[in-house]
Formats: C-alpha cells, sequence, structure tokens
C-alpha cells in the first residue's frame, strides 16, 4: 500500500538528507529540466498538497464520526492510524502546527489495534508515530517489542536506528540496527541507502571519538543508559 512505502523511504531520506531533522516527510526532488519558471512549479505542487491534506482531513473526520458508532472496529482503526499518520507526513509542508497532533492521534488509533492484534507492523507504525509525536519513551518501548517479536523485520530496525540516532544521539545503537538491516534488504538501491546511514553513523562516531566526546541526549526525559 502506498502508505507504508512512504514511511519507509520517509525515514530513510529523512537520515540522509538532513541528519538533525526529526520528521519523516517524504523528501522528494523533482528535476524537470525546465527552470524557465520555478516557482511556479513549486507554488503549484503546494496548491495539490495543501488541497489534498484538505481532503485528508475530511476523510478522518468521516472516520472519526464512524469509530464512535463502533469503536472497537479494528479495520477501521487501522485505517484511521494510517490516515492520521499520513496526515502527519504531508502536514509538514503544508501545516507544521498540526504534525505533532496528527501523529498523537495516529498513536491512539494503533493502540487501539493493538489491544487485540498484536502485529509488528502496526507496533512500528505505532512506535514511528510515537516518535514524531515527540513520545519517546513509547516510541523506545515499541520498537523493542516490535524487535522482540520479529527480530529480522526490517522497517523496525531501520526505524528505530533513526530514532537512536535522532532523539537519543545514540549513534552506535543506530549502527547496530542498521548494520542487522543491511543483509535484510533485498533491493540494491536500499542496500545503498542503508549503507549510507551505517557511514555517516561510523562518521558520527569517529568525530566523537577524535573530540573525546560520547554521545550526547538532547532530550533528559529519554534514559540513555537503556539497552539497546
Amino acid at each position: 500500500m502506498k502508505k507504508r512505502t512512504q514511511r519507509i523511504s520517509a525515514g530513510i531520506l529523512a537520515v540522509l538528507v538532513s541528519i538533525a531533522m526529526v520528521g519523516s516527510g517524504l523528501l522528494v526532488f523533482f528535476f524537470s529540466g525546465d527552470d524557465e519558471n520555478p516557482t511556479g512549479t513549486s507554488a503549484s505542487q503546494t496548491a495539490n498538497a495543501t488541497a489534498e491534506y484538505q481532503a485528508q482531513k475530511l476523510r478522518i473526520d468521516a472516520m472519526v464520526q464512524q469509530s464512535k458508532v463502533d469503536p472497537e472496529n479494528v479495520p477501521l482503526q487501522t485505517a484511521l492510524g494510517n490516515e492520521y499518520y499520513n496526515a502527519g507526513v504531508a502536514a509538514q509542508t503544508v501545516a507544521p502546527a498540526e504534525v505533532k497532533e496528527n501523529f498523537s492521534k495516529a498513536v491512539e488509533a494503533y493502540q487501539i489495534v493493538l489491544k487485540t492484534n498484536k502485529d509488528p507492523n502496526i507496533i512500528v507504525d505505532m512506535a514511528t508515530s510515537a516518535f514524531y509525536s515527540e513520545n519517546y519513551d513509547l516510541a523506545d518501548k515499541s520498537f523493542k517489542e516490535a524487535l522482540a517479536i520479529q527480530p529480522n523485520f526490517i522497517n523496525a530496525l531501520i526505524n528505530y536506528g533513526i530514532f537512536l540516532s535522532q532523539a537519543k544521539q545514540d549513534w552506535a545503537g543506530a549502527l547496530n540496527q542498521w548494520q542487522k538491516a543491511l543483509p535484510l534488504a533485498q533491493k540494491s538501491s536500499d542496500k545503498e541507502q542503508i549503507q549510507a546511514m551505517i557511514s555517516q553513523a561510523e562518521s558520527e562516531l569517529k568525530t566523537n571519538a577524535a573530540n573525546g566526546t560520547t554521545n550526547q541526549n538532547p532530550n533528559p526525559a529519554v534514559d540513555n543508559s537503556k539497552g539497546n
């Protein structure tokens, strides 16, 4: 499904393009070969993105009303979580102030699903949503839970590594996750992206070693001493 593919690529590209960025927006660069009116193209893309985001919000409103009638409907809550997740991604471009709320709502929907369905895919989706809504304790716990159920789940390994590098500044932990993920990648393009992430982590660790520093924790609420 389009939504799930977007999540994986978004996380990888976020690290490759901006190590300091905490967010899941899918970074896509369009090279049309026609630079006569680049601002017009950008304006058109922004308008389309804004229109799609408003359509997403309408879909979400309708689904929320349905969920009030049938709150334990697992397929509905899964779809609602996915819609909130995608709205969080879209909001990064068109409504930054709504990003955190969308991801928080995604967490709520996924938590309902997980009461009866401990699917590692859903756990990782919730963990990633928790990460982007700055609920770091829940994100850390949930990534570990998914990997305890399915140790070779490549999406969990990649996204947990992103969480460790971004939220915890734990590059050693991130490196460990990405090294596990590398042999699991099926496509050469995926291998190249993961290898680039590994190289970035190795570079960060070398720089820290040269400076005589260790991982810095910008979030005191996140305990760097926890095992990975």
